[in-house]
Order: structure tokens, then C-alpha cells, then sequence
């Protein structure tokens, strides 16, 4: 692989990149890129969801009624009340599923800070020091992935207990050793285009370099990789709440709803369905807009392309 190259992902990410390559091959028959701006208003309504979900569902996501569990939605003959129907609690589906979305797009969104924010800092270290420090984080590196992290995960959760707070900081280093690869390859290459150097050569200390020269020309390589490697942090978040071991109740997420849902399937379908239906068009659209901001913003590919 190529220094700067933007490494492999997860099969579940290559099936959503796929279907946007269908697309975008079609883009002119389909009539411009309107694709592209529904997948945009979709991210922007989860977003939305995230921060108004207190004002948008009519009941809390631990809200019970026993004497109306397992309602089919409003649209099916159910209560009016509840317009995605209740669970096996009494709980109303559409809220939890308000909820589930706060959760798990916040969670993304933390672990995508965590990951590039360590990704970053190491893949500069290794960068500016070389020697044995840079031998040392790239076979951190190759560690991390030559092992399916999920497994990785599985074993801390497993031995360490589970609470949010270490859910949280598996999902954050999920993911860090493609920034370190990625970034060390754009910091050498700045490095050899010289004007690091000369700036080196008045004085200025090495953090100041980076910070105010360096970070800022690989900034655009850097969020195109961010919203590439978010379907994967939601995706892991929903593997490890569908297995009882990420998110736990009473607190909700769409992996969580996913797995309390599978039991329920051939008789209220519409416990575990919205949430699986959400958790693939949110990946599927931020897959869609990563793959539109890489081919805008990479300067090779647009090279190559003209």
C-alpha cells in the first residue's frame, strides 16, 4: 500500500460503497447528483434527531404500559398513540427509536473524535522522530490491523465488565491505525516538499509546524478518512449492543433495538425493523457522501481523472 493511501474496511462497508459505485455510474441517467443531496438530508436529519430528541418523542425511551405491549404500529390498527406500535414492554417504539438514534450517532461521533485525535498524534510521531519510535507505533499499527477488532472487543468487554465508559473508549480506538498509517504518510510527504523544512530552519518549534502548517494541508485527506471510517464506528456499536455487550438497559441504541427485536420478528416485526432500516441508510449515506467529498477533494484522483 501506498504512503497516504486511504487503507481496506469492513465487508458490511465494502457492500455500502459497492451500491454507491452502482450509483454513481448511473449518476447521469439518474439525473445529477441527487443521490448525493438525499443522502445528505438523511445525515442531516439523524443529526437533527440527535439534538431535538427530548421535543420530538411523545414518551420517555423506559415508558411503560404493560396493558398495551406488543402493539402493532398506529398505521396497522393499533393505538394512535404510538405510531410505530409498543414492544414486549409496553414501550413505544417510535421514542426508543428517537432515542436509539441520539445514542448511536453520538457514540460515532465521540469514537471518530477519539480515533483521529489518537490516530493524529501518533502517526506525526512517528513522522518527525523516525528510528526506533516510528518502528514501534507502525507495528502497533500492523498489530491492530492484522487483528478483526471485534474480537478485540469482545475479549476487553468480556474480562474488563461492561460499562459505557470503556464501550466508549474501545469504539474511540477502533479505527486508529488507519489515521496513524495515513497521517505519517501526508506528514513525510510534507516533510519532502520542503517547506516544513525551511520553516524548521528559523526556529519555530516542531508542535507549531505541524500545527499551523502541516495538519492544516492534510485536513482535507483527514475528514474524507473521518466520514469513510463513521459507518464502521456505527456499525461496530450496533454489533456489540446486538450481542448484550455495547450499549445496556434501560438505555436504548439501534443496535440494542436490533437485538431485542430478533426475537419478535415473525409476530411485532416492528420492534427490531425501523432500527435495522435506520442503521442502513445511515451507513449507506454517509458511505455515499465519503466516497463523493474523497473524489472532490483528492487532488490525485482528480488528476487522474482529467
Amino acid at each position: 500500500m501506498t504512503e497516504g493511501a486511504i487503507p481496506h474496511r469492513s465487508a458490511a462497508h465494502r457492500s455500502a460503497r459497492g451500491i454507491g459505485a452502482w450509483l454513481g455510474a448511473r449518476r447521469s441517467r439518474l439525473g445529477g447528483a441527487w443521490v448525493i443531496w438525499l443522502c445528505l438530508a438523511w445525515v442531516v436529519a439523524m443529526l437533527l434527531i440527535s439534538l431535538l430528541v427530548p421535543w420530538l418523542a411523545p414518551f420517555g425511551y423506559a415508558e411503560q404500559s404493560l396493558l398495551l405491549r406488543l402493539k402493532p404500529p398506529a398505521s396497522l390498527g393499533g393505538n394512535e398513540s404510538y405510531l410505530l406500535g409498543t414492544d414486549n414492554l409496553g414501550r413505544d417504539v417510535f421514542s426508543r427509536v428517537l432515542y436509539a438514534i441520539r445514542t448511536s450517532i453520538s457514540i460515532a461521533l465521540i469514537g471518530t473524535v477519539i480515533g483521529t485525535t489518537i490516530g493524529t498524534v501518533l502517526g506525526i510521531l512517528a513522522a518527525h522522530f523516525r528510528g526506533w519510535i516510528e518502528d514501534l507505533i507502525m507495528a502497533l499499527v500492523d498489530f491492530q490491523a492484522s487483528m478483526p477488532f471485534i474480537i478485540i472487543a469482545l475479549a476487553v468487554l468480556a474480562f474488563l465488565g461492561n460499562s459505557f465508559e470503556l464501550f466508549l473508549l474501545l469504539v474511540g480506538l477502533h479505527g486508529w491505525e488507519t489515521y496513524a498509517r495515513l497521517v505519517r504518510g501526508l506528514a513525510l510527504s510534507a516533510n519532502a516538499e520542503g517547506y516544513a523544512g525551511a520553516i524548521r530552519t528559523l526556529g519555530i518549534h516542531p508542535v507549531r509546524i505541524y500545527w499551523r502548517h502541516v495538519i492544516p494541508n492534510i485536513a482535507g485527506t483527514l475528514a474524507v478518512q473521518t466520514t469513510l471510517n463513521f459507518p464502521d464506528l456505527i456499525l461496530l456499536e450496533t454489533s456489540l449492543s446486538f450481542l448484550g455487550l455495547g450499549v445496556q438497559p434501560p438505555q436504548t441504541s439501534l443496535g440494542l433495538m436490533l437485538g431485542e427485536g430478533r426475537n419478535y420478528l415473525a409476530t411485532a416485526w416492528w420492534i427490531g425493523v425501523p432500527s435495522g432500516l435506520i442503521i442502513f441508510a445511515t451507513t449507506l449515506s454517509v458511505s455515499l457522501l465519503g466516497d463523493w467529498f474523497r473524489d472532490h477533494l483528492d487532488k490525485t484522483l482528480r488528476k487522474r481523472a482529467g
